[in-house]
This record gives C-alpha cells, structure tokens and sequence, in this order.
C-alpha cells in the first residue's frame, strides 16, 4: 500500500451489514462505509442536503437515508433516490486488504445532459419543489427528449423554504437560495419561460394556454402550480406595509422594510408565521404573533406541541395574542396597527399576514380535472385525462392526501418523472415535513389530519420527545423534536405499511 493517497480507516470485521459506520479522513471530512453482502462502499458521509451525517440515519433495504431530513440514496450507487437531496453522493475508492479498510479518493459526480435523442416533449406548468424536481429526475433517469418549464415568477427555480427560515435574518441574494447555478438549465436543455401565467389547460391536446395567447404542448402535461397565500378579509389589509412570504419578490420587498422597522404584527402562528416572527425578533423588532387559537399550530400538532412552541417564542421575546381575530387593518395609506376582535389596537410598523395558502386552479377549472380545489391524482400522479399529470400543493392524492410541504413537492416531482418514463412503482414514502426556529427544529412524518389520540414520550418541555399521532388505535403520524433517528425509523416502518399500535408505540422501537 505505498500509495500515499489511501488511508486506513478502519477494520473489516466493525462494518456489518444493515448499518451505517463512519471514518474520519481528516479533520474537515469523513467518509460514510457500508457493507451489502459481499461489497464495501465508501461514500461521503455529508448528506448533499445540508450537511448532516448519514451515518446518523439508517441502512433500510438498498437506500441509505438522512437522519436529519429523510433524503434518500441507493446504497450501491449513491444515486438520489427521494428528496429533499439534490444531488448523488460522492464515491470514494475503497478496498480491504488482509482485515484492514481503505480509502482513496473522492470520484467526481457525474450529473449531465443524458445521450441520444428523443422526440417527446414534457411540459411542466410551474417551477417550485415539485416542477423543478420534475425537469431534474426527468434528466437524472435518462430523459433526451424536450422540457418546457413556465414559471408566473420572473426567477429560476428556488428553495422557497429558506425565505422564511434564512432570507429575512441575513444578507442573502438570490444566489444563495436558488437551487441551481445561472448555467444549469441551459446544460440540461431544460427551457425556462419565466413571468408567464396559465390561462387554461386542453387535456386533449396536453397543451397550456399562456397570458399573451400563445399556447405550449407536448407529449405529456405537468401541472405543479402550487399554492397562493390566503389573503386576510378585513378591511386594510390591501394596503401597503401588509406582506405576505410566499415568493422571492416578495421576501426581498419585506426584507428591506424589516431593515428599519421596530414593531411587527405576525397575523398567523402556523409555520410561515412563526419562522417569520422568530426570525424578525432576532433581528431586535418587537413582534407580536395573533391567531385564533390557542396554542400555535394545535390542530395539526395538537396541544401539546403547540404549547412548546409558544414557550419557545415567549422565552425569545416574541408576544403571543392567540385565541383572538383581527377586525382590521389600521393606517392611512400605509399600515400602521392592527386592530383585534377585542378592540385592542397594536401598533406596527409592518403586518405579515400568514393564515395558510389556496392551491392554484383557476386556470385549470375549465378542463375538468380539478374537483374541490384541487386535482385527483392517482399513486403515479396521474389524472383522468391520458398523460397529463399534477404534482405539489395541488394534487390530491387516491382521493384524500393533499399536502402542502415542500419535500412532498420535491418528491411527487421525482415519481412524476418515473411515471412518465414508466419506471414509476407509486409513491411509497409517508409524507415528511421539518420547521427549524430558535435553532430548534420539529420533525414529521405521516399524514393525521383526523387523529383522534395522541401519545408523548420524553421530555416536551425541555425539547427532547417523540409525539405520536393515532387514528382508530394505530399509528398515522410521528413527530419529534430531538430524536431526529427514532422519527426516520418509525417513518420507514409506516413507508412499508405497518400498524403500529399504541401499545407498541409506548414500548418503543
């Protein structure tokens, strides 16, 4: 071994099958070992996504996944599997000889404009998580053929989470949140029509009907056109110094008068209102958050949780007028207050209205595939109409998931892809969704929006404990903050459709 640029990492018999062990190379990077029979590989152990080790997660099956976020990656090839990763894992060289493991260098990534020729055109009517996640699986699977991606926003794809979690603390620029480099899509020949608005879809024709008359079809049609943020019903809130946090244009617009404000008003303490008022209270501003109910976010996470996360804003200087409505927006020209249900008046300098978002139809209303503001979707995200898709915020799935999350976005994109290839095998993975606040960050997975039973183990109070969401005696959801590996491995047991009872839960897994 007198090549100087294999290391030692570690002995043979300590990597076992089924998990994952990890190696320092030097002091800034490690390598992530894992065995599948009789073959070793060597992977970098920094998740593509933020950084996290993988070897916090899991080996399930031939997928190695994130323990932070649930990202997932083949386990002989390193190839992304499922959101919210971008991208494959770097491979290193590794070998064993005579019991010892070692590691050589890193292999370079190979992500580029598949080979040969394809005379289909894909269509995709919107660019957040799920059309940009689509437009990218369609290339990462082999797709040679034409992508149109058209987008109402004047931007390239961008992760729209970081507007309220990153964006409004700091002095970030669109580089920093987009998901690509400027020259990404011109190397994947993925055309992108950008500050253009469906009008109407031809499901016949798979074709989309654009503002200026033009009209764009293909061989296949995915709409992704997500959610628009709910606008407040009182009087005043048309009126400037009142922001919503949905687009890049809009987080700039609110990050430049945040600048020099000293009182906000947070109408709304779901995620985009809480991450937002925890983030502007960072930066000094008095904030008050107002809501109808009690506790922050208690329907979905119920009270418990919820009153966690009211302590954890009230701790940081946050004020919490919950289980009141607003009547109105005050000012002359310009927000100035907001007045309560109660007649109480606070004053403002800015308004963030965050009361939750309305799926995009309008413009498919005439084809017939929405039904109930949105639109019914097989497993392979299939509508009724042959060869037209919908994908994101949208789509409701087998007639009763509709998810509102951007890694569920992300990854109806990438099914969307297969679907269309016809690899697809149906979405597997229960539905997955974190908010970070306070340098705290809450985990779920699965899909409870009529549990009827709840059950906690561990602490709530200091942060550390497992929440567990039950319909009819089993399990349909878990929540954590703390216990980021106990949450991916109760979620991998609800992805291969177990029941697990509440008894079973209280054991532990």
């Amino acid at each position: 071994m007198a090549d100087s640029s294999w290391k030692k990492v570690a002995r043979s018999k300590d990597i076992e099958e089924g998990k994952p062990f990890s190696a320092d190379l030097n002091e800034n990077e490690s390598v992530l070992l894992v065995r599948k029979g009789d073959d070793l590989f060597a992977w970098s152990n920094a998740c593509p996504h933020v950084g996290c080790p993988l070897s916090w997660g899991h080996i399930h099956g031939d997928e190695i996944v994130c323990g932070c976020h649930n990202a997932r990656f083949d386990i002989t090839t390193g190839k992304l599997r499922s959101a919210p990763g971008v991208d494959d894992l770097p491979a290193y060289e590794v070998r064993e000889e005579k019991g010892d493991v070692f590691v050589g260098k890193q292999q370079p990534i190979s992500f580029s404009m598949p080979s040969g020729s394809d005379s289909r055109t894909v269509v995709i009517v919107g660019a957040g998580a799920g059309g940009n996640a689509a437009a990218e699986s369609l290339r990462r699977e082999g797709f040679a053929g034409r992508i149109v991606m058209i987008t109402l926003e004047a931007e390239r794809p961008y992760d729209r989470t970081l507007l309220s979690k990153f964006f409004l603390a700091g002095n970030m620029g669109f580089e920093d949140v987009a998901m690509r480099p400027v020259g990404f899509y011109d190397e994947m020949k993925i055309e992108l029509m950008t500050g253009r608005r469906a009008m109407e879809v031809k499901p016949a024709a798979k074709s989309v009907v654009l503002d200026d008359g033009s009209e764009v079809s293909g061989d296949f049609l995915v709409l992704a056109t997500g959610a628009a943020p709910k606008h407040l019903p009182v009087p005043g809130a048309d009126q400037p110094g009142v922001f919503v946090l949905r687009s890049f244009a809009e987080g700039r617009r609110l990050r430049e008068v945040v600048s020099a404000a000293r009182k906000a008003v947070v109408i709304g303490a779901s995620f985009i209102g809480t991450e937002t008022a925890a983030y502007m209270v960072g930066r000094g501003i008095d904030v008050t958050v107002v809501a109808p109910e009690s506790v922050p976010f208690e329907r979905v996470l119920g009270p418990e949780v919820g009153k966690r996360f009211a302590k954890m804003h009230t701790d940081n200087g946050v004020k919490m007028r919950l289980g009141t409505g607003v009547s109105r927006i005050t000012g002359n020209g310009k927000a100035d207050g907001v007045e309560l249900s109660d007649g109480t008046r606070l004053p403002a300098d800015l308004v963030v209205v965050g009361i939750g978002v309305t799926p995009v139809v309008d413009y498919i209303e005439s084809s017939g595939l929405a039904r109930d503001g949105a639109v019914p979707v097989d497993r392979n995200l299939a509508t009724t109409a042959p060869g037209v898709f919908a994908i994101g915020d949208i789509a409701r799935v087998q007639g009763k998931i509709r998810v509102e999350h951007w890694v569920v976005a992300q990854r109806h994109g990438e099914e969307v892809a297969r679907s269309i290839l016809g690899t697809g095998e149906g979405l597997s993975y229960a539905p997955f969704f974190w908010t970070r606040q306070f340098e705290m960050s809450f985990a779920y997975i699965g899909f409870a929006p009529d549990y009827d039973e709840t059950r906690v183990k561990g602490d709530v109070e200091n942060g550390s404990f497992l929440i567990g969401y039950f319909k009819d005696g089993y399990l349909a959801a878990v929540g954590t903050m703390g216990k980021g590996k106990s949450l991916i491995r109760y979620g991998l047991r609800l992805d291969d459709g177990e029941k697990i009872a509440i008894q079973e839960f209280e054991k532990g897994v």
